[in-house]
């Protein structure tokens, strides 16, 4: 399944995470980064948007998309299009563990079902916390 991806942030966020996930999985197709800067408007945002899903949804078999916060303006836009009739599979809380496990493993999946179930796994399992004993050194102080 063809699996296009739209992120959507305030600032650059989207574009940074997608140039980060870059980094670690290699240049990605299908995939759009939408920025929304302080002097956009909702409905020019959702415009971008719109325009962004059509050029991926001619292209693919399903379109995910990952914006940064609950209630924000990315997130009002998604909820609006997907109220509209958009089809797509959207999730708010964009982070580098869901982003790179979507980038990686979206051309495995047959079913939205299966890659959404992948999705929501990345994300439970994403905030771990670092609890560690400190290690001393060789002259008795700790790291």
């Amino acid at each position: 399944m063809r699996t296009g991806v739209i992120l959507a942030s305030h600032g650059e966020f989207a574009r940074a995470a997608l140039g980060s996930a870059e980094m670690v999985a290699g240049p990605q197709p299908d995939i759009c980064a939408l920025a929304l800067q302080a002097d956009t408007s909702l409905e020019d945002f959702e415009a971008a948007f719109r325009d962004a899903y059509d050029q991926l949804s001619s292209q693919c078999d399903l379109v995910v998309c990952l914006c940064d916060i609950l209630g924000g303006t990315p997130f009002n836009v998604v909820a609006r299009v997907k109220a509209a009739g958009l089809e797509l599979l959207a999730y708010t809380g964009l982070s580098m563990p869901v982003l790179l496990e979507l980038l990686i493993t979206r051309g495995q999946y047959s079913t939205e079902w299966e890659l959404a179930n992948v999705i929501e796994a990345a994300g439970a399992s994403a905030l771990q916390r670092i609890d560690m004993a400190p290690v001393p050194t060789e002259d008795g102080e700790d790291l």
